[in-house]
């Protein structure tokens, strides 16, 4: 325990006669005391389990005590270059934490191997894994926990197994959205947690933002869960059970506990592929009533006194009662039509991504339905048709389509593949399951993408649908700032629209383990999952470790008599499944949600092949010296710390410009690369990419490849530098190039280039994602076509434009001139606009990617404009650089993790195959 710097478990006094320890809330003492030195024996095997090497607790106890008088030097490990140290650290929230333990690492020369943070209410909770120096641990852990007395602090360390190895399956992982009007209990979780283990599954990540509480969106609460699962797991398997039932649905599990659950294959990002497909049912989903009932209604017949035959066609049956009935009751409807509350926003936000829309309905109305496409922007519509004679309703559908329902999944794969999308991409929200045969459901669930239940008679609000596909309630709120206001969650949310709560108790505790496995969560929270609603989760949150740990804070609300007894009762539950379990209660006050989401960023730094600890003390200590506050730390690198994210909230008075211009200066000298983007529905919104060719997607300037065959390689070579450097005219330039090339054949130039192209590292794995998260990309050069297009063709571009050389038909020798027009930096800039509109997206909406002076006006144009490996000239006027030679580093800037990388660029195999 000493050796550990003062962890101190859950206080307790002696044992109350049933084998657990007595929950005592008073301040713990940092330092071990005799108060704290009573554990069962389990919790006394752990403790000694997680000595590394042998060492006894009784060495590390003497060992403190010698440190204390200053007479200890640590005897080095046998074998060893450095040993890893994991300490975690809890506490009330402030800027400079971080970097007040991190100047310490370095300090001590160690390596951050791998980092995490995260918010519970006011408090901080996070983790550093480092490679400590030999004989230099103890006094490493001095410092530290004297850095933690002096910040308010508590710590813990551990010395993982040697001979540990932190798993790492490479198993697909499934998204589990969980969204509920009312609150989330332990129950509830427990319960998911059943079904994830009865297959298997390991829970990586748990994410609950403060805008996804009810009390501050006015909408819903929202759980989010990345699971890891075994090979060959299906999802219609976690969604409805196995078909031998042994295991229960997490649909049924979520109905029971009264919310809404959709699961996916985790693709890299929360949210919907840009290149998706999304189908929604009308009556009753995007509109909140059944529109067969609407006309009966205009033309004076009660819905409600409709038989049903023994067919058992609801639809049918009511259409029969509009025999006669003139056709023009269906404009008297569409004159007072109701839209289900939140259809324009989901609607508007979809098509902003670049989803296709469609409506498939199966109750006809197509006039009806035709008015629902105009208004909402729809794309599609298939419905039945209904039978007219004479102006006049026959009572009988006609048409092709008579029969909707059975052919389904017929109709949503012709959309798709019109549209050329993954049927993984095409999302159904509705009941688009209802009267199926459950093989025929689980054929829907598997050949298609997430299916979100929804029906107005349950629900009234369409946005759950948002939240349901990885959407947060600051884009919610955003989204319907943009345009309409037709939710019921005000614009601004103050949590008014929450009923007072009844008297309760809150505690806030971190739980960590060693390892992860399947059914951890279940075996925590089964001594509160009896309580249902009278325990609350107002926050969890969990992160995974490279170590293979885990850490999972919780923020609990008791509503019933004696709260401290149920938290006994979860302290006893975690010590007996062998975890720790830490109280962080002083730090659970009240605290401005919205201020962490007001100026909110996100800073990605990069650093290959591994960020040095004097980076990352420099970055830290730049973002504490302006009073910025540190919101979460995560890891986009796989193997190394190659890639972290930092998600912070910059003071009103600090303008982003000013402190992108410090983080430059430490960019420059560190060799890092550091990307400053606001976190905000835009970075999400991206939707074309478009590049400049030569020294960028190729690691060869083409004209000078031409040069070098036709012998005039110095020449061109020196204008091509001064043109680059911004000294030269570009199409003066240009010409004076081309000339040279004159009398030299086309074909056979342009063949040798062609066979010699050096892509740059990383090119085809970024390029391979990005067509796989739905981006379009191009490439625009002020090179030549035949070589753009070649690249166009390897990288699987989208588009392609360059300049044309001008041939002599008869011989096929070059003239020494362009043809058409030249691809000058302001075409550049005018064809990046023109592919944007032609692809529907506005410009904000397009990130740039090149390396010249002639790149410059795409740089600025673009939403997101980056330098890569470029000129100096480009480098000062860029507001995003990357200087590490790898294209796929652009993937880090747009949110994506290398794990993920690895996922989308597996060639030739679609996702959802993967998996299956």
């Amino acid at each position: 325990r000493a050796a550990r710097g003062g962890f101190k478990p859950w206080p307790r006094k002696e044992s109350a006669g049933d084998g657990r320890a007595n929950f005592s809330p008073e301040p713990w003492n940092p330092w071990p005391t005799e108060a704290t030195q009573s554990r069962p024996w389990r919790v006394q095997a752990l403790a000694e389990k997680r000595i590394r090497g042998g060492r006894t607790r009784e060495f590390f106890a003497g060992a403190m005590e010698s440190m204390a008088n200053g007479g200890y030097t640590e005897p080095p490990v046998e074998g060893s270059s450095g040993n890893i140290l994991v300490f975690r650290g809890w506490g009330a929230d402030k800027p400079g934490i971080a970097q007040a333990f991190l100047r310490i690492v370095v300090e001590h020369q160690s390596e951050v191997l791998d980092m995490a943070q995260f918010l519970l209410g006011g408090g901080l909770m996070f983790t550093f894994v480092l490679k400590v120096a030999d004989q230099s641990s103890i006094g490493l852990m001095k410092s530290l926990s004297t850095c933690a007395r002096e910040q308010g602090l508590q710590l813990s360390f551990h010395f993982p197994d040697a001979h540990q190895v932190p798993d790492t399956d490479d198993g697909p992982e499934a998204v589990i959205s969980v969204v509920s009007p009312s609150a989330v209990t332990p129950a509830l979780i427990m319960d998911i947690d059943k079904v994830l283990y009865g297959h298997g599954c390991v829970v990586l990540e748990i994410e609950h933002r403060s805008d996804n509480m009810k009390e501050h969106n006015g909408d819903y609460n929202k759980v989010q869960i990345r699971a890891r699962c075994p090979s060959g797991l299906r999802l219609a398997s976690l969604v409805l059970g196995p078909p031998e039932g042994k295991v229960e649905g997490l649909q049924k599990v979520g109905w029971e506990h009264g919310a809404e659950v959709t699961a996916r294959w985790w693709d890299a990002m929360n949210r919907p592929n840009g290149k998706s497909l999304m189908v929604f049912g009308l009556s009753h989903v995007l509109c909140p009533e059944d529109v067969l009932d609407l006309v009966l209604k205009e033309a004076g017949i009660d819905p409600s006194q409709v038989s049903v035959s023994d067919s058992g066609n609801v639809a049918e049956e009511k259409l029969a009662l509009l025999r006669g009935h003139s056709t023009s009751l269906l404009k008297k409807v569409m004159e007072h039509l109701p839209f289900t509350p939140g259809a324009k926003v989901v609607c508007s936000a979809m098509k902003r991504l670049g989803c296709r829309l469609a409506i498939l309905t199966n109750t006809g109305m197509r006039e009806i339905a035709e008015y629902f496409k105009q208004q909402l922007g729809v794309d599609y519509v298939i419905c039945r048709d209904v039978e007219e004679k004479d102006g006049c309703f026959t009572g009988r559908y006609t048409g092709e389509l008579q029969d909707v329902k059975f052919r389904k999944a017929d109709l949503l794969k012709l959309m798709a593949d019109r549209e050329g999308i993954d049927c993984r991409n095409v999302i159904t929200v509705g009941e688009p399951l209802k009267g199926l045969k459950a093989a025929n459901a689980r054929l829907m669930l598997e050949c298609f993408g997430p299916n979100v239940y929804f029906n107005s008679t349950k629900l009234q609000d369409l946005t759950i649908v948002l939240y349901l596909l990885g959407f947060s309630g600051s884009d919610v709120r955003a989204l319907r700032k943009r345009r309409w206001d037709d939710g019921p969650g005000a614009l601004e949310p103050s949590g008014s629209s929450v009923p007072s709560s009844p008297p309760s108790k809150r505690f806030m505790v971190q739980v960590s383990g060693l390892n992860r496995v399947a059914g951890q969560l279940q075996s925590i929270f089964t001594p509160l999952a009896s309580l249902r609603s009278d325990v609350q989760l107002t926050t969890i949150r969990q992160c995974s470790l490279q170590d293979g740990g885990m850490c999972l804070g919780l923020d609990l609300t008791v509503l019933k008599e004696k709260p401290d007894s149920v938290v006994k009762d979860l302290v006893y539950a975690c010590q007996k499944e062998g975890l720790t379990i830490m109280d962080v209660n002083d730090s659970a006050k009240d605290f401005n949600w919205l201020s962490r989401y007001h100026n909110r960023y996100v800073i990605t730094l990069v650093q290959k092949p591994n960020i040095s600890s004097s980076s990352l003390s420099e970055v830290l200590s730049t973002i504490s010296a302006q009073g910025i506050n540190i919101i979460k730390i995560e890891r986009l690198s796989a193997r190394d710390i190659a890639s972290l994210q930092f998600t912070v909230g910059l003071p009103d008075n600090l303008s982003s410009d000013d402190f992108a211009k410090k983080m430059v200066e430490v960019s420059k000298n560190h060799g890092a690369d550091i990307a400053i983007q606001r976190d905000d529905l835009e970075r999400w919104m991206r939707r074309l990419v478009v590049f400049d060719m030569d020294s960028t997607l190729i690691q060869q300037e083409v004209i000078d490849e031409l040069a070098k065959l036709a012998g005039v390689e110095t020449k061109v070579k020196e204008i091509t530098e001064a043109a680059m450097r911004g000294e030269l005219d570009f199409f003066g330039s240009l010409k004076s190039r081309v000339a040279l090339l004159k009398g030299h054949n086309a074909e056979q130039l342009f063949e040798k280039v062609k066979a010699n192209i050096v892509f740059t590292p990383g090119a085809k794995k970024l390029c391979t994602c990005l067509k796989r998260l739905g981006f379009k990309t191009a490439v625009i050069s002020g090179g030549f076509l035949p070589v753009a297009q070649e690249v166009q063709r390897y990288l699987g571009l989208d588009y392609a434009f360059a300049n044309t050389l001008e041939v002599d038909e008869t011989t096929g020798l070059l003239t020494g001139k362009t043809s058409g027009p030249v691809v000058t930096p302001q075409r550049k800039r005018q064809l990046l606009a023109t592919i944007a509109n032609v692809e529907g997206c506005e410009i904000q909406q397009t990130i740039a990617v090149g390396d010249g002076a002639n790149d410059i006006p795409m740089l600025h144009a673009a939403g997101l404009g980056i330098a890569f490996c470029a000129k100096p000239k480009v480098q000062e006027v860029s507001q995003f650089r990357i200087n590490q030679m790898d294209l796929s580093t652009v993937l880090f800037l747009i949110g994506i993790s290398e794990r993920a990388m690895d996922r989308l660029s597996e060639e030739g195999v679609p996702l959802h195959r993967q998996f299956s």
